[in-house]
């Protein structure tokens, strides 16, 4: 999935603008540090410090497909 593609979201410019598609390598680096992957969104989220919570999360999401 296209990142900032969701409708009915006002997605900042510098996540629509980020080129990114949502797989499970760009989910790993975005959940472990998201504002080096998307500079200046306005989502505010710090990030998952602990590598097996960034693995839990993704682990959920596939659960939801």
């Amino acid at each position: 999935m296209k990142a900032g593609s969701v409708a009915g979201y006002q997605y900042s410019a510098a996540m629509t603008n980020s080129g990114l598609t949502w797989d499970e390598a760009t989910l790993s680096k975005y959940l472990a540090n998201p504002k080096s992957i998307v500079p200046g969104s306005k989502m505010a989220f710090a990030g998952l410090k602990r590598p097996e919570d960034v693995t839990a999360v993704i682990a959920y999401l596939k659960t939801l497909k």
